[in-house]
């Protein structure tokens, strides 16, 4: 088994899949929303069912932590799958990414200087990816341009 979690930050919501790249069958996924509004949302589905709730998500790494926490109520757990990396859709990488980047600072520092020409997507892209390096430390992540 190698899972890969495809994560799509936007602005007040954070979109992900777990994947399973042998088969590339979907193991879960799910939607967070309304992320720093009055009542945020929490969806997910997997192999132990759908779960819904409704909690303040005030920001990215709230709404990070209400993923792991539905994946570790509902499946499939990251924690006790081998999580091979995070994935993560960045709308805006100029002329220097054309594909995916393995996200490092230079590459953080990048998509933050190219967030004049996607205002509405990049910064909250980049919000997604440091949740997630903050959930995850050690797991690589992939920025997908």
């Amino acid at each position: 088994m190698s899972i890969v979690l495809v994560v799509n930050s936007g602005s007040s919501s954070i979109k992900y899949q777990i994947l399973d790249m042998n088969d590339e069958s979907v193991r879960g996924g799910g939607l967070v929303e309304r992320i720093g509004g009055e009542v945020g949302i929490a969806t997910h589905t997997g192999p132990l069912g759908t779960s819904r709730r409704e909690a303040v998500i005030a920001s990215h790494t709230a709404g990070f932590d209400a993923v792991l926490d539905a994946c570790a109520e509902q499946g499939p757990d990251l924690a006790a799958l081998p999580l091979r990396a995070v994935g993560h859709r960045v709308v805006q990488g100029g002329a220097r990414f054309r594909g995916p980047a393995l996200i490092d600072a230079s590459v953080e520092a990048a998509i933050e200087e190219l967030s004049p020409l996607a205002p509405l997507h990049n910064p909250p892209n980049l919000r997604g990816i440091r949740a997630a390096k903050a959930a995850l430390p050690g797991i690589p992540q992939v920025a997908v341009f």
